[in-house]
């Protein structure tokens, strides 16, 4: 999570939380205008930005306005930040070439890099599991594969937490690298058997043979997908590309994000619904719009067939890409049903795309990599992108967690892309900058105040705190105690 602003969760700087009062309206403005403008990299993949500077200020311990002498240059330091942030932000519009150039190598590393790892990840470990876990019966190999992935589902969703307080880079590194980078490799797998194994029943209990049939049900999984506001969850690379970042790293949403230490029976129902309900059904919408085609795109010339997806899932994505402006102009201006009708109709356009790109790299790996000896193939597409993922600290990328609702949030959020990879190189570097002259700056008037950047890991422990209970940090700023210090 990339922030510059001193009131979000993601700054190890020290804060103080006082009741004093005398804090003037435009400092606490300033940092919220930072905070609200914030860029919103992922859905999955960082955490939300929280800005509590309306129920009260938080101060630095230089920014006395009334008692110190070089209080001018503490208010300097939120000026340049906040372009920064809105130039990124779904809100902002693109306003010169070097914004757009970025944007569309974000775009070609998804789909021509990203994407291809993640789809043939899938296929490998996929079609592994059908070699390994009961090969004799498929419908046995259905179920396991389906009780493995609904259990590690539940497993990783009751224990993030967990995960979030102990395992951290500012405690032990090498252990969080080790660990963090363990933790995708078995999810990535539960995730594979979660949507093999729904996939599969959905095959033996219905037909695959049958346009009318499989045409009905996915029809009626799309259906309860609406109804559920949930259509969003049918997208997939490459529309999506997930950071493997420390402060969200273990987090998986719920759909109704219900506290599991305040309310742990609806939490349990929660992950369930989200796991099992949710999930299913967009697995049964994606094997049934993949088994249309199978039917009627050149069905008896699976390489014919292969290359047809391909070609029709690149130009929906190319559609989907150069719409998007046009998208966040339309959601900015509008609300209520027409916004979620909107939101819809593009989620639908995004599934369509996806699933098309999939089938077509999916099955040109069958026919081209290896066909005469399929296991090397299914090692290979297994072990190789996962590296490659792992090594563009993109790995998460693989993983589908979390459940998101249609049109939520503010503005164009609910129809940005989450592709951030290029640009977010760009923000840090700029970031480091900005910060740097402000660090040479405050030297000079007296400041010997070092950027958040410069601080070592066993003094950025409010980051830490933040990160393990931000409801905590809420309460405090709510109920503020005199002098209260946090350090």
């Amino acid at each position: 999570m990339l922030t510059t602003d001193k009131c979000s969760s993601g700054s190890p700087m020290p804060i103080i939380v006082s009741s004093c009062t005398r804090a003037t309206k435009s400092q606490c403005h300033a940092i919220t205008t930072a905070s609200e403008h914030n860029i919103h990299l992922s859905q999955q993949h960082t955490g939300p930005q929280h800005s509590h500077c309306h129920s009260q200020p938080l101060q630095h311990p230089h920014s006395h306005a009334h008692s110190h002498p070089h209080s001018h240059s503490v208010h300097q330091t939120h000026k340049h930040p906040i372009p920064i942030i809105r130039k990124y932000s779904a809100d902002a519009p693109r306003r010169d070439l070097h914004e757009l150039l970025l944007e569309i190598l974000d775009v070609l590393l998804s789909c021509l890099v990203v994407a291809p790892c993640v789809i043939a990840y899938w296929r490998g470990t996929w079609e592994l599991m059908g070699v390994l876990l009961i090969p004799s019966s498929l419908p046995l190999s259905a179920l396991a594969s389906f009780l493995i992935g609904g259990l590690g589902h539940f497993i990783f969703i009751v224990t993030q937490d967990f995960f979030k307080d102990h395992i951290h880079p500012d405690k032990r590194r090498l252990t969080y690298y080790a660990i963090s980078r363990i933790y995708t490799a078995v999810f990535g797998i539960i995730c594979v058997n979660m949507w093999r194994g729904s996939w599969m029943l959905c095959d033996w209990l219905t037909s695959i043979d049958s346009l009318v049939i499989i045409s009905v049900v996915t029809l009626i999984a799309l259906l309860f997908l609406v109804g559920t506001r949930t259509l969003r969850n049918l997208g997939a690379a490459p529309y999506t590309v997930t950071m493997d970042h420390k402060s969200d790293y273990f987090e998986v949403d719920t759909m109704f994000k219900i506290s599991g230490f305040n309310q742990p029976g609806l939490y349990l129902l929660d992950t369930l619904f989200s796991v099992f309900v949710i999930g299913t059904l967009v697995v049964i919408a994606w094997r049934g719009l993949w088994g249309i085609f199978d039917l009627t795109l050149f069905p008896q010339d699976k390489a014919k067939s292969a290359w047809g997806s391909l070609l029709i899932g690149y130009l929906t994505v190319f559609v989907t890409f150069i719409i998007q402006p046009l998208m966040r102009y339309v959601c900015r201006r509008i609300n209520g049903i027409l916004k979620l009708i909107i939101c819809d109709i593009y989620y639908l356009m995004i599934f369509f795309g996806a699933v098309n790109a999939w089938r077509g790299i999916w099955n040109l790996l069958d026919v081209y990599l290896y066909p005469d000896d399929r296991i090397l193939s299914f090692w290979i597409t297994h072990v190789i992108p996962f590296l490659l993922l792992a090594a563009l600290k993109c790995s998460n990328s693989i993983l589908v967690r979390g459940v998101f609702i249609d049109a939520e949030g503010s503005g164009a959020d609910c129809v940005l892309i989450p592709i951030n990879y290029v640009r977010l190189h760009f923000l840090r570097e700029r970031r480091k900058k900005v910060e740097s002259a402000q660090y040479r700056h405050s030297s000079h008037a007296g400041h010997f105040e070092p950027p958040d950047y410069y601080l070592k890991s066993e003094h950025a422990t409010l980051a830490k705190h933040l990160e393990k209970d931000k409801e905590a940090q809420h309460n405090l700023i709510e109920k503020p105690q005199n002098a209260t210090q946090i350090i």
